[in-house]
């Protein structure tokens, strides 16, 4: 299932990461300090990271979505929301520290609002949902969540 506005990937997570980036990787962007750590994020314009909860490496779905509106997953166990830059849509990829894969929906709005879910069912998948916006939305929890994510 892919297309431009939809794509999954099977990506190995480690180091307890998950992340999208619009520009190349960055060791700098890349550090967590106790508050990213607390809030379970590192996020910057144009790369996120974000803590995908098990800590262990394991092989999951990410999910890929374009769309106009956010409609969260019944199985979502954490939703956080944060602005998201792209400069070039060519260049945007989902990543772990092992592995990464180039984002090949087609981003062509200069900003986003980025919505990563945890889901749960069968397995754990991740998705995340690019909807063009014109005004930076606040980074947020959207639920909250048993690992101390809290909707404000």
């Amino acid at each position: 299932m892919e297309d431009d506005k939809s794509q999954i990937v099977d990506l190995l997570i480690s180091h307890n990461q998950i992340l999208v980036r619009s520009r190349s990787y960055s060791e700098q962007l890349s550090q967590w300090g106790k508050e990213n750590i607390e809030q379970g994020a590192v996020l910057h314009s144009n790369y996120v990271i974000f803590d995908p909860l098990p800590s262990d490496a394991f092989g999951a779905n990410v999910f890929l979505r374009l769309t106009d509106e956010f409609v969260i997953d019944e199985k979502t166990q954490r939703c956080i929301v944060t602005p998201f830059y792209v400069d070039d849509g060519n260049k945007v990829e989902v990543a772990s520290a092992t592995e990464k894969f180039k984002i090949n929906i087609k981003l062509e709005a200069p900003l986003y609002s980025l919505y990563y879910e945890i889901c749960e069912s069968d397995e754990v998948f991740y998705k995340f949902t690019f909807v063009p916006t014109k005004i930076p939305i606040k980074a947020q929890y959207l639920i909250d969540d048993p690992w101390g994510g809290r909707k404000r």
